[in-house]
Formats: structure tokens, C-alpha cells, sequence
């Protein structure tokens, strides 16, 4: 059976395999957007998140060969926040530590647009999860950030990582926080008439 082709507008693996999981095949492109301004320019994160990944759609939209442009097209943008600032991915582990000592013993919340697109018509929607870290002491952080990748996240953190995992508990979706809303995402494709192949249920939710 031929499979539906979806365009991701991301570098994630884990959004790819979220993705995969489903059933679809990817073609994946790169945006070219700075996703700063939008953050300066919004009243409110989760305005933000939106905004960014529908820029990120447009962007990558425009330069698709014709081709390219009768496939869906989704992109996405996860942000770490809590109500004074946000985390971004971090430049360096030295920044990585900051975010994660700032986060630890402390919740946060992790918001995460999507924006799919088949030609000029596009749909968004984005789900927001709270999260709570534990109060982790600075050599149990020292072991975390040797043995997991913090500088590709949004936050320094992953909460699917099995070792020394920083996460507390979580109340909402834990997809979301892993970078796509699964339920958010099948809602959107069920709309959009993208059809799947195998139905993940998003059941980790609290």
C-alpha cells in the first residue's frame, strides 16, 4: 500500500519517529526563520509557539518546488516556559545548566504548536503541559547532562530520557512535552483528510 508523503518542517528525530510511528513517509526540510522575534512581539508563550510554527510553514512553503507542494507540510515549535522567561535550546552545556538549575524543584509548562498545510490551506492548534521537576542535586545534574543530549531540546531537557531522568510528574499530555500532541496532531489530520496508518493512542496523559 503506497504511503501518504508528509513534509516536516524539523530537524527532531523524535518528531520524525512520532511521525513514522504513524505510518507516514517524510521528506524533511529546514525553515529559516528566527523564532526570537515572534517570542518579543507576543503577548503571551502560547501565542508565540503559534506564531512561530505557522511562520515556519510559510517559510518552507515558499521554497518548495511545485512538486513538493501537493504534500502536506508540517511544522512545529515547542516552548519551555514558566511565567517570568522562557528556555530555549541552549548554545552551550554551560547555559544548558543554567536552565536546568533555574528549572529544578520548580514547575514549568511546555507548549507545542502545530501547523499542517496541503497547498494555501493551513490548520494550527497547540496543546500546553505542566510540568514539575525534581530537586535534583548538582552531581545527579552533572550525570544527566554526560549521558543525555540537553542541547538539542527546547528547556536542556528531555522527559523521555531513561537516564537520570529529571522530570517529577506531569499533568497534561506527555507527547507534547516529547515535542508533537498526538491527539492534537490525529485531530488534525483526520481533518485535513491525511490518512494514517496506524493509530498510536496517545494514552500518557495525567
Amino acid at each position: 500500500m503506497k504511503k501518504n508523503i508528509l513534509i516536516l518542517g524539523s530537524k527532531s528525530p523524535r518528531r520524525e519517529k512520532i511521525l513514522l510511528d504513524l505510518g507516514l513517509k517524510i521528506k524533511k526540510y529546514k525553515h529559516n526563520i528566527n523564532e526570537h522575534k515572534f517570542i518579543k512581539k507576543s503577548n503571551s508563550f502560547e501565542e508565540a509557539v503559534k506564531c512561530i510554527a505557522i511562520a515556519k510553514n510559510e517559510s518552507i512553503y515558499t521554497n518548495l518546488d511545485n512538486n513538493d507542494k501537493n504534500y502536506f507540510l508540517l511544522t512545529a515549535d515547542t516552548l519551555v516556559w514558566n511565567s517570568n522567561f522562557f528556555f530555549s535550546k541552549p548554545n552551550n552545556l554551560d547555559e544548558a545548566k543554567t536552565n536546568l538549575n533555574k528549572l529544578k524543584n520548580n514547575s514549568h509548562f511546555v507548549s507545542t504548536a502545530i501547523c499542517l498545510r496541503k497547498k494555501e490551506h493551513y490548520e494550527v492548534n497547540f496543546q500546553t503541559t505542566k510540568v514539575v521537576m525534581k530537586n535534583y542535586s548538582d552531581r545527579y545534574l552533572n550525570e544527566y547532562m554526560k549521558h543525555n543530549d540537553v542541547l538539542s531540546k527546547a528547556g536542556s531537557y528531555g522527559i523521555q530520557d531513561k537516564e537520570f531522568n529529571l522530570v517529577k510528574s506531569y499533568v497534561g499530555c506527555y507527547n507534547n512535552v516529547v515535542g508533537l500532541p498526538v491527539c492534537k496532531l490525529i485531530k488534525l489530520l483526520n481533518k485535513m483528510n491525511l490518512k494514517i496508518y496506524n493509530n498510536i493512542l496517545c494514552d500518557k496523559h495525567t
